[in-house]
């Protein structure tokens, strides 16, 4: 029993319709998933952020490392601590000749 031309374009149409809603819906899911605010999308730029704040925080820890030995070098050596106070104030010692070098800063 053939089905009639009415019918068979009535089929395809609704085959259709069907495709599209489908896709739409699909689409709206995949578009959910990759751009909402807990989506793909956000991770990946949450991670990458993540990655250069631990790297800002490596860079603190190695520059902390520095300044506290820098701490412990000056709070046990004497010496460090003359050529600090020669250079930034400009204590001599007894006996000791200042020569002050000025630059010629026209050129």
């Amino acid at each position: 029993m053939a089905q009639k031309p009415a019918v068979q374009a009535q089929k395809r149409v609704m085959t259709r319709k069907r495709l599209l809603i489908v896709a739409g819906m699909t689409l709206a899911v995949v578009a959910f998933i990759l751009f909402s605010p807990y989506g793909v999308m956000t991770r990946f730029g949450l991670s990458r952020e993540a990655s250069s704040l631990q790297g800002d925080v490596d860079e603190m820890r190695r520059v902390e490392d520095s300044l506290r030995a820098s701490i412990r070098h000056l709070e046990h050596d004497s010496t460090e601590i003359e050529r600090l106070a020669r250079e930034r104030y400009g204590y001599i010692r007894e006996g000791e000749e200042v020569f002050i070098i000025k630059r010629d800063t026209t050129q």
